[in-house]
């Protein structure tokens, strides 16, 4: 049973909703900003505790119909219902979407429909019944045996067949002898034992085995003559020692002189073959072999007969077929150069409605280039798989391509994708918490050798110069050796101050007594610097869940390379994961924002910032470009854009 099902146009005006109980929470918004707005469209499912949304769009009418259920449910069920409301629902509006719509009363209709398909689904579900004993044909012949017994009829013969023969439920017949059945054999054996008892059949049989076991012979005594008959006619010569052999003529291959006698005399192609398949050494017609081999008299004959015709062995209604399949070709022939010529009018003209056909075309050559570009391949697939779900039907603006449609429309969604949905201003919220009295504290985590130190400090020089704040960075590195000494030197270089407590200690605890001790001495922000970890490190992913867990840090910066490509996927699907899985409070964090590393090394392969932002659904909020202190910027989305796919 589904939980609600709502109607919206793409500008979020609902036009008919039915629930069936109260929603917790609102997922059909959820699904808006998490999903249709960050072109997630490509996937029709999506699971939002405790619920699964799915949902189809109807992109001639701008409609989006969803369905909220909880469990697992049978998709095809629900694909049908989906499928059966949206028909019923465009049909009941007139195929047109306008103010009236809103008041529209659709819930007899679909009630009837939810009715219908969960009819069918009980009907899919319902399981055979297994067959007893007596209904199979072992169990019907079992039961017709005995009936007979019972009844005390049949006869001899009767009890002879039941015992004698038997049908498996393969329909095999088989004799009493546990071979398969025969008709001929069958009917001997009926003329022999009728009118004998069941006594007397038995002792026939034992004398006949009997005589089989002393000829040596398989059949039965009826056939001993026929066995001694064909032994004294196989006593004499055999026909074929009364002919005299003929010896083969050696051949001789190598080692002769070569002249024209040995050639003529290697030379079998033209040489004929009597009937035990030696050569006479006589010429024969090459064309005379051939027709021999590949013709009969009989049909040379009547080819001969024939009329003098292309094939002769055709017939009226054979040639008039092939005249009406000729005619069917030429018309699909000038049909399919029709429908080619008015799609490329179309295609210049616009005003042409796109086909899934269409724009796999095109798409295909805007998939490739973005995995050029470095972004992750199931990135580049689902964005695809979006832009062509949101397209699939709708009509090209006038004088429009369908090339230029679909770039068009790619490129609205890697904006879109881009565009954070959040501030993104690190500055003016730390001035504002230095407001409100509160430390604002950011932590710093991602993989091994992507540069989170030296983007630290980037950060560091950026807060302390542009917003004149009190700057403290924690070394919570107590894993890398020189991690440290490293801190200690950028902090020397940007004259803040750092807090350290050695190696081996418990990265949690020297970020919570950091924090506290920079509440007590005024400090504004703390900067945590963390070990860098793979993600498949379970004990380093457990213990930066528990810094994350005890700290409750304002900002999670996950700092990532731009030259990664599908690795960024997994990166930060895992280290999100661990965050959920491994912390042990009840709010759980995940990553807030990316940091993007050596971004000037990339030219124009920046995919890995689409990569990050898809996979999270958080922005970038700073990019590295160099090494100094001052080479800490922010993304431009339309630059990203262009390099992508100018």
């Amino acid at each position: 049973m589904i939980d609600a099902i709502t109607i919206f146009t793409n500008g979020g005006v609902v036009l008919w909703s039915y629930c069936f109980i109260k929603l917790k929470g609102d997922p059909i918004n959820q699904l808006i900003k998490t999903v249709l707005l960050e072109e997630r469209t490509g996937e029709s499912v999506v699971r939002l505790d405790p619920y699964n949304v799915k949902w189809k769009l109807v992109n001639e009418l701008e409609l989006v119909f969803v369905v909220v259920y909880q469990g697992i449910q049978n998709l095809l069920y629900i694909d049908a219902l989906l499928d059966s409301v949206k028909t019923a629902f465009i049909e009941h509006i007139g195929g047109k979407v306008n103010l009236s719509c809103r008041k529209v009363a659709f819930e007899a209709k679909f009630m009837k429909i939810l009715q219908d398909c969960e009819t069918k689904a009980k009907e899919i579900k319902r399981t055979t019944v297994m067959r007893s004993f007596c209904e199979t044909k072992k169990g019907k012949a079992a039961t017709k045996k005995d009936s007979k017994k019972k009844a005390g009829g049949g006869g001899a013969k009767g009890e002879e067949e039941e015992e004698e023969e038997g049908d498996d439920d393969d329909g095999t017949t088989h004799n009493g002898n546990g071979g398969k059945g025969d008709d001929h054999g069958d009917d001997k054996q009926q003329q022999g034992t009728d009118g004998m008892s069941k006594e007397a059949i038995m002792a026939e049989n034992r004398k006949k085995m009997m005589a089989r076991i002393k000829g040596g012979g398989k059949k039965g005594s009826a056939d001993t003559g026929k066995q001694d008959k064909g032994q004294e006619g196989g006593e004499g010569d055999s026909p074929q020692e009364g002919k005299k052999g003929k010896k083969k003529a050696p051949r001789f291959w190598s080692e002769q002189k070569v002249t024209s006698q040995n050639m003529r005399a290697l030379d079998y192609s033209l040489k004929g073959k009597d009937e035990e398949g030696v050569d006479t050494g006589k010429p024969v017609a090459v064309g005379a072999v051939d027709r021999s081999a590949y013709i009969d008299d009989d049909a040379e004959m009547e080819m001969d007969e024939a009329d003098d015709n292309d094939d002769p062995l055709a017939s009226d209604e054979e040639e008039e077929e092939e005249g009406d399949s000729g005619t069917k070709a030429a018309s699909g022939a000038i049909g399919g150069l029709f429908k080619r010529l008015t799609d490329s009018v179309q295609n210049i003209t616009g005003n042409k409605v796109l086909t899934d056909e269409d724009i796999n075309t095109v798409l295909v050559d805007f998939k490739t280039n973005l995995m050029a570009k470095n972004v992750a391949t199931d990135i580049a697939e689902k964005l695809a798989q979006s832009v062509k779900t949101s397209l699939i039907g709708q009509r090209t603006e006038r004088f429009t391509t369908v090339r230029a449609t679909v770039k068009k429309a790619l490129t609205e969604a890697v904006q879109r994708i881009l565009t954070p949905k959040k501030s993104v201003d690190v500055l003016r919220a730390a001035l504002e918490a230095k407001a409100q009295g509160r430390v604002y504290s950011i932590v710093f985590l991602g993989v091994n050798g992507v540069g989170k130190s030296t983007n630290l400090a980037k950060v560091c020089y950026y807060l302390k110069h542009k917003g004149g704040l009190k700057v403290m960075i924690a070394a919570c590195d107590t894993f890398r050796a020189g991690a440290v000494e490293q801190l200690r030197t950028h902090a020397r270089c940007l004259e803040v101050d750092l807090f350290e407590r050695g190696y081996g200690k418990d990265a949690a605890f020297i970020a919570k007594e950091a924090i506290q001790t920079a509440g007590n001495e005024g400090y504004d922000v703390v900067l945590i610097d963390t070990a860098g970890r793979m993600q498949d490190n379970e004990p380093l992913m457990r213990a930066l869940a528990k810094l994350v867990a005890v700290n409750n840090p304002n900002l999670i910066l996950f700092v990532g390379e731009a030259l990664v490509g599908n690795d960024a996927v997994d990166q930060l699907q895992k280290f999100n994961q661990c965050l959920v899985d491994m912390s042990h409070t009840s709010k759980v964090r995940t990553i807030d924002g990316i940091l993007l590393t050596k971004f000037d090394t990339v030219d124009d392969k920046v995919g890995a910032a689409l990569s990050m932002v898809y996979i999270t659904g958080q922005p970038v909020i700073f990019v590295g470009t160099g090494q100094k202190y001052t080479h800490l910027r922010k993304l431009n989305v339309n630059t990203v854009v262009k390099a992508l796919l100018g």
